[in-house]
């Protein structure tokens, strides 16, 4: 996996349209070449790259919430106030694309026991990912990108 190709960016930014995310604005910053550099999945920057792999592909279906938020933390002004609203924003996008694709009110949800378990698996996972992005260790990440982004004149 590792650094991401135009491609598979483009894919991510096409499913953000597709969603209509919450903080999609922030796109129009950047171009894909820039995205590249700044997209690196789920997990802090201060993860092992292997680390981050193994959560993108747990949380595959959430990529483009993780990518608007690597993009938010781009722009880290390390306050407590925007790291809230960046957090809220997380929380809602990700409700946005598992109600997309795992909508309670469908046949599927009585006629396959399937569609039943990857429901609860992935609101496990939203679930799980939702308290990890608005704890301390989140906001200390939110802080060190604002000094990141600050010694690199940005």
């Amino acid at each position: 996996m590792g650094t991401y190709t135009l491609k598979e960016v483009k894919e991510i930014v096409d499913l953000i349209e597709k969603y209509q995310l919450e903080g999609r604005d922030i796109l129009k910053k950047y171009l894909l070449e820039e995205i590249v550099e700044i997209y690196n999945g789920a997990g802090p920057d201060s993860w092992l790259e292997i680390g981050r792999e193994i959560l993108t592909v747990l949380m595959r279906l959430f990529k483009p919430v993780i990518m608007i938020h690597d993009l938010d933390f781009d722009n880290s002004d390390g306050t407590e106030e925007k790291f809230q609203e960046v957090t809220a924003r997380w929380i809602k996008n990700s409700r946005i694309v598992f109600d997309a694709e795992y909508p309670l009110f469908t046949w599927r949800w009585f006629c396959s026991p399937s569609y039943r378990i990857e429901r609860a698996k992935w609101w496990a996972i939203m679930k799980t990912a939702n308290e990890a992005v608005s704890g301390e260790s989140a906001m200390e990440a939110w802080k060190a990108a604002c000094e990141r982004r600050k010694a690199a004149g940005k």
